[in-house]
């Protein structure tokens, strides 16, 4: 039995005694604040059938009672089920800074307690204790890292909070949305993020965007090479593939498709200048990009012939890039055909 608590748990008596409900105290070092009735339901089912395998922990207090370090869900499980008594290990009195610790490692090893318990837990030993972050961090055999970031959480909306205790939304994302000015903005991004299933860097490129942040400037080290290049866009390009038959374009509302418009549009200006650079040549317009791209209009003021409306409205068609240099002829001059010929089809 004793080989399922914590090491840090260290005087525990030999013997196990059973101790009346009404005579254990909850509350002195209690870290759980979220109780869900039916896990409490079938826990109490399940000490009942099995004879309560794993025991509690008190120590005795100054009213000739007991008060609960462990055990608070097996607890509260046995009221649920109308128990008169429980099995119970009785240590030694510790002091409040003792007695957390072992409450927190005890938890912590069975993964029982959600991010926002933890934080409140740390803060106590902070606020109440004297204790620093990096000294809570040492007690509970964690990462500076593992503290900080679940104290961190305490600053969000309580909604944030929520979803993070309800595991709806990773905890790494608490430190990119406390980089948002306020509740208000950092709830909508925690929605945002749960929504859409944004990964880490993808909620990382909203927020520098909703902050107006510069792009990071690439490192020499990091130096970008035509096959890392080469292997990205052909990954975007999968990527795009896929959204018409992963995403129902139809029930996008107005300001959704404006927003989604207004980014495709970008990464076209982008591919249009990026395009024209590799050719080596120097632009700093859209209309000299297209110029660049496009190659010499040999056509320009000819009329288009029957062939040349085939070419371009053809469902196997080539990128307008392609056609551009076939005829000799601007993008923008075969998109605005193209228009006109399906106008009149």
């Amino acid at each position: 039995m004793k080989g399922n608590l914590p090491a840090s748990i260290t005087s525990l008596t030999d013997q196990v005694r059973r101790l009346p409900l009404d005579m254990i105290r909850e509350g002195v070092v209690t870290l759980r604040v979220n109780y869900d009735e039916a896990s409490l339901e079938e826990l109490g089912n399940s000490m009942v059938a099995h004879q309560q395998i794993q025991t509690i922990v008190v120590q005795p207090n100054d009213e000739s009672s007991y008060d609960l370090v462990i055990g608070s869900r097996r607890l509260r499980a046995a009221k649920l089920k109308g128990m008169s008594d429980i099995a119970a290990y009785i240590i030694e009195r510790r002091n409040p800074i003792d007695l957390l610790f072992i409450a927190l490692a005890e938890n912590l090893h069975r993964v029982d307690l959600d991010p926002f318990e933890e934080a409140q837990a740390f803060l106590r030993l902070i606020k109440e204790h004297g204790l620093d972050p990096r000294q809570v961090a040492e007690g509970i055999k964690r990462s500076g890292d593992y503290v900080r970031s679940r104290l961190q959480l305490l600053s969000m909306p309580e909604e944030v909070a929520t979803m993070v205790s309800a595991r709806k939304l990773n905890l790494s994302f608490v430190s990119i949305l406390a980089r948002l000015p306020s509740g208000d903005v950092q709830s909508r991004f925690a929605h945002q993020a749960v929504q859409h299933r944004l990964t880490e860097t993808e909620l990382r490129a909203a927020v520098a965007k909703e902050l107006e942040e510069p792009q990071r400037t690439e490192r020499q080290s990091h130096e970008l090479t035509a096959v890392k290049v080469q292997a990205r866009l052909d990954g975007f390009t999968t990527f795009l593939q896929k959204v018409p038959r992963r995403m129902n374009l139809r029930r996008l509302n107005a300001d959704d498709k404006g927003k989604l418009l207004k980014s495709l549009q970008q990464l076209e200006d982008e591919v249009r200048l990026l395009k024209a650079q590799v050719r080596g040549v120097q632009t700093t317009t859209t209309q000299a990009v297209i110029a660049a791209f496009a190659g010499p209009v040999r056509n320009h003021g000819q009329e288009w012939t029957a062939r040349d409306l085939q070419k371009i409205n053809s469902a196997r068609r080539p990128s307008d890039e392609q056609l551009a240099t076939e005829l000799g002829r601007s993008v923008g001059a075969i998109q605005q055909m193209r228009a006109k010929s399906q106008e009149k089809s």
